[in-house]
This record gives structure tokens, sequence and C-alpha cells, in this order.
């Protein structure tokens, strides 16, 4: 028996997923424990949960409380960190006669460099966002009484904002900083801005900063009720290049891109992405950020500035006609095609619609505010043309078979109110047959699981209506041609036919979608967990810790489970990490293109020796009792954040 491991990562954490070779059940395993070399010092992942409620952790054997799954993430990891791993099981006739088989523990995984320079060229990074909790709810524990959450993330150098933040905010102020230091301008399109360390970052640049505000989610035509950004606007009047596009009731300026030039004002790089120049934006909302180091890409960024620009408040036929055409760049083996709206006819939801037909393998998703559900395919949200991908009647696109997962948040009014007849903002999706899951407000947001879950903390899940802001879409991730689509666009008609926006379509780096790919499964999962929670907290039936038999693994190794595995298990064993810069530097790209982000324990020395030497017949084994299916009201083990 052996087992193949496959790691994954982002810069942000790592996610494993490994399989036994033969997927056949291992004898008297009770779970597996994680071995991890970071810098060439050894320690254990392990499971949040035991075997009895009684059970406490023992920090000198943590891998006693194993894990009883195939798919696991480590958030202990930073930029620059070189690890490895390997799945060992945990082995015994019961949890209390358990041993570390090492014998039959996949090979150590070649070094991984941590980073999010995905290709030489194109680099991603996320934010932590409120969607990880539970430490969330220990760190305000920590805080002085009264604190508010709202006033903690707002405040530079507080250490919950910083976690919250992620990789996304020091590299958000690395760049503003870079570009001072160079003397360098900036081209900022912004839909809202109150972040103070955000500001003052704008403001040292001077008039090198073009800056030009949109009036954010504001509530009517007249003012002072047309501009979210009003404050901010008199504040910065003077100290950078600010110019003003306040659109009208039934539009959003809604860009969050930046593009960075040289002193002499040639375009070199553009960061784009989902998230607005916010404290909410980079603390409690899941949003991501995507940096180009391009100077055609950002050649087409800076030309939409200037139609924005040259387009005052209005939407005049240039704008528009400059937005509904598209220029594909090839970048780091791949290509890059920016798209602009508003567009004259929807062209970029059509180019979009044709990528996502042509998904062979798999479909993840992260939606904010996608719209309504229309009746007419031409006004299709991109979510519509997903799940129809599970329709029978949807002729040639139609494929059963594809896997599809996703989260969409719904802003949906009066969610903080507690209506219990209120709709449920956010959904998880597991295929696009099935109704969706949707999540109750008990889940959502603040103080929504109400008492102790055994060891599980209270959890505070939303500082606003917000819970998930990413707009992504990735297909085949693991595929011949893996596509993210990301950017300000909420990926749906009203878009694409009334606002200002911008979708980077990324067809062919394979990197760059395996890291959106595995931000997007940390979310699913996180909330499918929450979900489970709430729903069986006073269930004394519910699963409530592992199973003390081998018999657990039935379930992981057979149907959709096992279908679902084996799909992580696709992607490329890759070449050493790209190093990325680590601190308040900007990552930095090498000189020749090399793949990252994923290795695999098939690359690992050991396993070759494995391959080649000679094979012993085995005695005939003893035949395995039928594994027995857990109940479907078991969920997976928690992963710890």
């Amino acid at each position: 028996m052996s087992i193949d491991l496959k790691v994954y990562d982002n810069g942000d954490h790592t996610c494993l997923v490994w399989l036994p070779t033969d997927l056949k059940p291992i004898t008297n395993c009770r779970g597996f424990s994680i071995r991890k070399l970071c810098n060439g010092k050894e320690s254990y992942l392990h499971g949040s949960v035991a075997f009895s409620d009684t059970d406490k952790l023992d920090p000198a054997n943590p891998w006693k409380f194993p894990v009883q799954r195939f798919l696991w993430w480590d958030y202990f990891v930073h930029p620059g960190d070189v690890v490895q791993y390997s799945v060992v099981p945990v082995v015994g006739p019961s949890a209390a006669q358990l041993s570390l088989d090492a014998k039959n523990a996949s090979p150590l995984t070649p070094p991984m460099t941590i980073t999010g320079q995905c290709s030489p060229n194109i680099s991603a990074y996320f934010n932590k966002g409120i969607v990880a909790a539970q430490w969330v709810s220990r760190a305000l524990d920590a805080s002085p009484k009264g604190s508010k959450i709202s006033t903690l993330v707002a405040t530079p150098g507080n250490t919950l904002r910083e976690a919250l933040s992620g990789l996304l905010r020091p590299q958000i102020l690395a760049l503003l900083d870079e570009a001072k230091k160079n003397n360098g301008q900036i081209y900022a399109a912004l839909y809202e801005l109150n972040d103070p360390e955000l500001i003052a970052a704008l403001e040292a640049l001077g008039q090198n900063c073009h800056l030009l505000l949109g009036n954010g989610a504001f509530k009517s035509n007249t003012p002072p009720d047309n501009d979210e950004n009003a404050k901010v606007r008199v504040q910065l009047k003077g100290k950078v290049d600010l110019s003003d596009r306040i659109v009208s009731m039934g539009h959003f300026a809604h860009n969050k891109f930046v593009v960075f030039c040289d002193s002499a004002g040639n375009p070199q790089r553009v960061l784009t992405g989902s998230t607005n120049w916010t404290s909410s934006g980079l603390c409690t909302q899941a949003n991501n950020g995507l940096i180009i180091s391009d100077a055609g890409v950002a050649a087409d960024y800076l030309a939409a500035w200037k139609r924005l620009m040259a387009a005052g408040n209005g939407y005049p036929p240039e704008l528009v006609n400059g937005n509904s055409s598209a220029t594909t760049h090839n970048v780091d083996g791949g290509t890059v095609m920016p798209w602009f709206v508003r567009t004259s006819a929807q062209q970029d939801l059509a180019y979009a619609r044709k990528l996502i037909d042509g998904a062979k393998e798999g479909i993840l998703f992260l939606f904010f505010n996608p719209g309504v559900f229309e009746q007419e395919p031409n006004k299709w949200t991109l979510l519509q043309n997903i799940l129809v991908r599970h329709n029978p009647d949807s002729g040639a696109a139609y494929n059963p078979n594809l896997y599809i997962r996703g989260v969409v948040n719904q802003d949906i009014p009066l969610l903080t109110k507690l209506d219990p007849n209120a709709p449920k903002p956010v959904t998880l999706y597991t295929n696009g047959a099935d109704s969706p899951q949707a999540l109750s407000h008990d889940v959502l947001v603040p103080h929504n699981i109400k008492t102790q879950y055994h060891e599980w903390e209270k959890e505070l899940l939303g500082a606003s209506m917000v819970n998930i802001h990413s707009k992504v879409i990735v297909l085949d991730p693991f595929g011949e041609h893996p596509v993210v689509m990301t950017g300000s666009h909420n990926l749906g008609f009203k878009a694409s036919s009334a606002n200002d926006d911008n979708l980077a379509i990324v067809e062919g780096n394979a990197p760059l979608a395996a890291a959106y790919a595995i931000n997007i499964i940390a979310i699913f999962q996180t909330y499918r967990w929450n979900s489970y929670v709430e729903s069986h907290r006073v269930d004394t039936n519910a699963w409530h810790g592992l199973v003390d038999n081998d018999q657990w693994q039935g379930e992981y190794l057979t149907g959709d489970q096992l279908a679902e595995t084996q799909f992580w298990m696709k992607g490329q064993a890759a070449a050493p990490a790209i190093a990325a810069a680590v601190g308040g530097g900007v990552a930095t790209a090498p000189a020749a293109p090399a793949r990252v982000h994923s290795v695999s324990s098939k690359d690992s020395p050991v396993a070759a020796i494995r391959r080649t030497a000679p094979v012993k017949k085995a005695a005939p084994a003893k035949k395995a009792a039928p594994a027995k299916k857990a109940p479907a009201k078991k969920a997976p083990a928690k992963k710890k954040k």
C-alpha cells in the first residue's frame, strides 16, 4: 500500500489532497496526520476534534487528533517559507491504541516555496476575510471589552486587521510604496475609498496619483446622497490629481483597478480584482487581487481609464464603443484578455459564455450580486451559464460529470434584521441539477452560533451584509485549457449593460487557476461546515467526533466523494517554486517561466525508488468487510484555521 499526495499553494495557504494508490481502505486506519517540514523544522498538522468530547490535544503527540478525510489545508505558512509534506496513516485496533504508520506514509514532497507569484508576470493575493471565524472570535475575546470589529479593522497596526487582510493589504501598499520610491505615476479608478492606510499611501504620491473616484453605493441623484465618497473627496482635494465620476441612479462607477507607470508615464503593470479600497473590503469580505506585469495589458487598462475620464459622468458612444471589443495579450505562455464595460451588446459575457460552455472537467466560482435569473439566454448571468451545464436540455453543453463547486453572496436588503422569511443571502452549489444549499442568517451574521458546539467557539461571520465579495470563475484548473475570470465585474447582465467594470480573462495559466481554485474550495468548505454546526448544535444524534474504526474511509473512496478527490489529484506537478519578496517588497519575477503552486509525492526521490524496486508477491489478503457508508448527517472534520 502507498499514498499519493498532491500539494497546491496560493501564497495564503496550501491545500493537500491524497489517495491510496489502490483506492482501497487502509486496514485499522483511524485517520491521517500530516508531517510537515517548514524551513527544515518538523511539525504535524492535525485535526481539531478527536474520538471523544473529553479528549484533549497532547502537544507532544498532536497526531492523535487525526484527520478523517483526504483533503486538508495548512494556514500556518508564510511567503518565503519552504515546505514539504508527508501524509501518515494513524493506525491501531482502537482509539486508545494508536500509532503512526510511517512505513506506509506518502513520500515527502519536493520543497515548495510559498508565494503568490503564479508565473513570472502574474501574481494573485487573497485576504482571509471574516470567513476564518474561529480565530477571529478568539481575537475579539482578547480585545478590550466592547471592541467593535469595524473599529479594529480600520485601525492601522491592529493585529486583527493585519491578520484578516492577509497578503492583500501589504501587497497593495508595497506596490504604492514602490511607485513613490521610483517617482512612478499611477492611474486609479475606484468605486469606494475609506481605508486610512490606503488613503495615506495615495496622498504620499501627491500629483503622481491620478485618481478617478466614483460615487460608490450612492442613494439618490441629489446631493449629499449622490456620493458615498464625499468625505474622502474633500480630504484628497489638492493633495492628489483627483477627478470625479458621479454617475446617476441605475449605474455604478464600480471599477477597482490601478495602472502603475514609470516616471515617464509608460504603463508597466496593473492591479485589478474584486477589492474595494475600504477597511471592510480589505478585512471583512473575501476578496482577491490580481497583478499583471505586462506593458500591453497595462496599456489597455490605461486606455480604459482615459475613456472614463473623457466620458465625464455619462456613457457616451465613444466610451461604449471603445469597451465593446477586447485585445488578447500573450503573457507567460498563456493569454490575458481585459474587458471593460459598459458594452454595446454584452460582448464580454458572450466571450465568457463560450469558455464556460467549453469547460470539460470542472468549474469553481465565487459570485457577489450576479443579479436575478433571466429567461432570455442573452441576459443570463454567468452563474446561469454554469448551472445549465448540468441540464439535460442544454444540448451540446450538457455534461453531467462536470465538477461544480461555488458560493454565491447575493446582497439582500434586510439581511441584518434577521427576518426568518427573508431570502437567504449565501448559497452553496455542488452541482447544477439540485437545489443549492441556502445558508441561514444564523450562519452568516454576528454572533451566529449562539451556543457552544462542544469545543467549537462561537463564531462571527459578518461585520456587514457582504461575506463573499470576490467575483471569480475558474474553468478546468487542472485541465488542458485552464481559465480564470476575475475583476470588479459582478458577472451578470446588469454589470455589462449599465456599470463601469472590468473583467480580466486569463487563459492557459495553470498555476493561477490552481491558486484561485484552492481559495474557492476553502471558502466553500468553511461555509459548509459552519452550516452543519448550526444545524446540529443541539442534535444529540449528530456527528460529534471521529469514528473509532476504519469504516469511515468507505464514503470517501466511492461515488461522488471519490470523484471529487480525484478531480483535485489531477494537477500537474511543478518545478521549484518562484520565491516571492518577503516583507514590504513587491514580488519579483524570475527571468524564465517556471510552473509553481503544485508539487506531488510522486516526484519525491523515495517515490522513484518505490516505482523501480522489484515488487514482492503479497500473501493472499483476507477479504475485507464492505465499508459502511457513514450517516448522511455526518460532516467532514473541520479544518483548523
